[in-house]
């Protein structure tokens, strides 16, 4: 689904409903260890260089981060593909899960 992706900014208020709900959330774990000021728009999506990229699809917002810690993680995830998280509804949010992994893709980073 295309986006307004002129800006940050831009893409999140083309978001609507339950998907912006999980995004905003998805964005409030990421600003845990990440400057918010550095939030780009990569690759037609949200972009947090050298962390993660985050999209929002049809029906699902999907959290982009490296294979090979995605891969420490897949028993804990409820829906996943090689490099991404899918997350339909808010509820699907595991906080603690998600920013352990962030850190860890952080780590493996640098």
């Amino acid at each position: 689904m295309k986006r307004d992706d002129s800006s940050p900014e831009a893409y999140r208020n083309d978001v609507e409903g339950e998907l912006r709900e999980i995004l905003e959330n998805i964005r409030e774990v990421i600003f845990q260890i990440y400057d918010e000021n550095q939030e780009i728009i990569e690759y037609g999506m949200l972009g947090y260089p050298g962390l993660a990229n985050l999209a929002a699809q049809k029906k699902y917002v999907a959290l982009y981060v490296k294979p090979q810690v995605l891969d420490r993680y897949r028993d804990q995830i409820k829906d996943c593909g090689k490099s991404c998280i899918r997350f339909r509804k808010p509820e699907e949010i595991d906080q603690k899960m998600l920013l352990s992994l962030l850190k860890d893709v952080q780590e493996y980073n640098s």
